[in-house]
């Protein structure tokens, strides 16, 4: 099948690619996943680059072609790429449009509590109509929080969200890790107002846990 879709997020995953986005017209949620378990399903670089040799970003209209739906108890946005066949760019989108296309979600909570994670057993009790893995909000305060260590830098955003303060949630967007690269260590307010897709990861298995993440940040002027 073939869909046509608004990309959302374009973020790190496992050294590849973990991209998301709403169909053009009828706003449904897509992840789009390739079939190689080995990389946790993520996508290469390859994978998302246009015949032009241009890398997908958010923001892009897509025309993609897919083989089938492939939902897990945790995420039901899944949908495996047909790998021999190159995307398409047909342009792109501003951010009124996103949100007339699909309008900011309104949970009362950001997948479920203000915590970073979610046990397993959470995701496994739910029925499949209430399981949510991807979220689009616009919080009202983000604070990026730069931390330098033996490890690496690690870029996070504190959110506040319908009066709730969040635990710092890891930024993914490449974009965003690229903008940051000259800033030093320390906190940073955002100024401009944003639209945020959030996911979740997989069940990391040391604790059975799910981590939110924050994979597409979208700024506006």
């Amino acid at each position: 099948m073939i869909r046509e879709i608004i990309l959302l997020a374009v973020s790190k995953k496992y050294g590849k690619y973990c991209v998301a986005g709403v169909d053009r017209y009828s706003g449904k949620w897509y992840r789009l996943i390739s079939n190689d378990s080995d990389s946790h399903y993520a996508l290469s670089e390859q994978e998302i680059r246009y015949s032009s040799g241009e890398l997908a970003q958010k923001l892009d209209i897509v025309r993609v072609t897919l083989w089938d739906k492939a939902i897990s108890y945790f995420q039901t946005e899944n949908y495996v790429i047909a790998k021999r066949t190159p995307w398409e760019k047909l342009g792109e989108v501003s951010l009124e449009c996103v949100k007339e296309i699909h309008p900011p979600n309104q949970p009362d909570y950001i997948f479920y509590n203000t915590c970073r994670r979610l046990p397993k057993e959470h995701y496994m009790s739910l029925p499949v109509s209430e399981i949510q893995s991807l979220l689009l909000i616009c919080p009202s305060k983000a604070i990026v929080q730069i931390r330098d260590s033996d490890r690496g830098r690690r870029i996070a955003i504190k959110l506040s969200y319908k009066d709730r303060e969040y635990e710092p949630l890891p930024v993914t967007d490449f974009e965003f890790i690229q903008l940051c690269e000259t800033l030093k260590a320390g906190e940073y307010p955002m100024r401009k107002a944003s639209l945020m897709l959030l996911s979740v990861g997989e069940c990391y298995e040391k604790d059975d846990h799910h981590y939110k993440l924050i994979a597409g940040i979208m700024q506006g002027g």
